[in-house]
């Protein structure tokens, strides 16, 4: 039995249809696996670019974890192969550039694909683009490791001579003979190494026998002739592809717009990308990203000549991040795990003006306790540092968010300092804002998390939208974190 589910899910919210992998915790039973879908996810959270099927979101539950994809609903590359026939030469450019843009993307980012073929490209019906798909074999670079790799992995008939080897290899270049291979189907309709052994199939490979049809024009000719060397220091990189004068016809000028493309997956679309996805990839947990994750307060309507800032919300936290915050979906043991993240529940909710919140907060923290503090207005959060006696220091963070309509989340976090030191203060500052609590605004256990992230349910909710179904979800939190696998 399988361990990955694949669903179609709606965001009820905006009404964007989105994919879910779920993978079963019990049926991850060793090691390898488990750290091959981290990897996964680690490798999709640092790549956001319009030529790769980008990651939206990752939730757990006790037994399940959930990637959350964009959906692309096209169809592969393969199967659009199989149907034509082959593809003229203008289309099989055209995909070969988004191909190579969304490449050199995961390459600058320290990405190496390692297993590209037409069925791990995926079509978007709706614009036509290309869309790399499938991370599960790729390679992360960091700056100080070195480019050679060691694990032969692949599909055979697109895998690079020198990944066939014992020497190492180096991915980035490997990609690029994926990259020719794929380009000889798309123009041929069919594979330029195929055997029915395996041998004759590496040995073919290994010597770069392959046989041109006679359609192909001299242009493309010599294009694959420059990127199928079985040498790769003799390979075009992927720089020199787009620098190609086939990569570049039809093109009113020598840079194509391509590059344009690029753009839009780098450094324009960061700015763009969700805070938590930034955080991540800077190194930060998975309580900051949920805290930074969406805009960090919206303005509301002033009444009265009442100060813009008194119009500011807290975030509004749906009901994943809402069980992500408490504990229920915590994934730092995933990509960390760090046992000594694992906190015990200081959390309340209450009903009074979220500006009253932080200001009886700042006053006990500052005035009574005798604490340092900084105020980050815009995101309703205080970052409190403590000196003890014996030198050392405590910070911790307390935040506002908002569950519903006039209900609010008040969360105490520790940022460094011993638990127990935590745990304290925070009974301390509760005894003195205690009128702030509602009633039963402590947090109970979860008794319906499983419940809410059910994969049998054909669609899920991924943001709750109703004030209704938001106090449904603060029932369901603060589970204790439980370890990925």
């Amino acid at each position: 039995m399988s361990a990955r589910l694949g669903k179609q899910a709606t965001n009820l919210e905006t009404h964007e249809q989105v994919a879910i992998k779920i993978f079963d915790k019990t049926l991850i039973t060793d090691n390898s696996t488990a750290e091959q879908i981290k990897k996964e996810i680690a490798v999709m959270m640092l790549v956001h670019q319009r030529h790769v099927v980008n990651l939206i979101e990752v939730l757990a539950s006790r037994s399940k974890v959930f990637i959350v994809l964009e959906l692309v609903t096209g169809g592969e590359l393969f199967d659009r192969v199989v149907r034509s026939g082959r593809f003229d030469e203008r289309t099989a450019r055209r995909y070969f550039q988004q191909l190579v843009t969304g490449l050199d993307y995961c390459h600058r980012k320290g990405v190496c694909h390692r297993d590209l073929k037409p069925e791990n490209l995926l079509l978007d019906e709706a614009t036509g683009d290309l869309k790399i798909s499938d991370f599960g074999l790729s390679a992360l670079y960091s700056a100080k490791e070195s480019r050679l790799l060691h694990t032969s992995c692949g599909t055979p008939n697109y895998v690079a001579p020198e990944v066939l080897g014992d020497k190492g290899y180096d991915g980035f270049m490997a990609d690029v003979w994926s990259c020719g291979v794929i380009l000889f189907v798309m123009l041929a309709g069919f594979l330029p190494f195929d055997e029915p052994s395996m041998s004759a199939l590496f040995n073919k490979i290994l010597r770069a026998e392959y046989a041109i049809p006679e359609w192909f024009s001299p242009g493309a000719r010599d294009l694959l002739s420059k990127v199928l060397q079985p040498s790769p220091s003799a390979r075009f990189s992927l720089a020199q592809i787009k620098s190609h004068r086939w990569f570049n016809e039809g093109n009113d000028r020598p840079s194509p717009p391509f590059g344009a493309l690029e753009a839009q997956g780098g450094e324009a679309a960061e700015a763009e990308r969700p805070a938590s996805r930034r955080q991540l990839e800077r190194g930060g947990s998975w309580n900051a990203m949920v805290a930074e994750g969406e805009a960090a307060a919206r303005a509301r309507a002033a009444g009265r000549g009442e100060a813009a800032e008194a119009s500011l919300l807290p975030q509004t936290i749906n009901a994943f991040e809402l069980i992500t915050l408490c504990g229920g979906l915590h994934l730092l043991p995933m990509f960390a795990g760090d046992a000594a993240s694992l906190r015990r529940s200081t959390r309340f909710h209450s009903q009074r003006p979220p500006a009253e919140i932080m200001a009886r907060l700042q006053h006990v923290l500052a005035a009574e306790l005798g604490a340092d503090c900084r105020l980050l207005r815009d995101q309703f959060k205080i970052v409190a540092t403590l000196k003890h006696p014996n030198g050392l220091a405590h910070r911790s963070i307390a935040q506002v968010f908002t569950i519903a309509q006039d209900l609010y989340l008040v969360d105490w976090r520790r940022e460094q300092g011993d638990i127990a030191s935590h745990y304290s203060l925070y009974q301390n500052i509760r005894a003195r804002v205690s009128d702030l609590i509602a009633p039963h605004g402590e947090m109970a256990s979860a008794t319906r998390l499983d419940k809410l992230l059910s994969p049998q349910a054909s669609t899920a909710s991924i943001h709750p939208q109703t004030p209704e179904s938001k106090r449904d979800a603060s029932a369901a939190v603060c589970a204790p974190p439980t370890p990925f696998y």
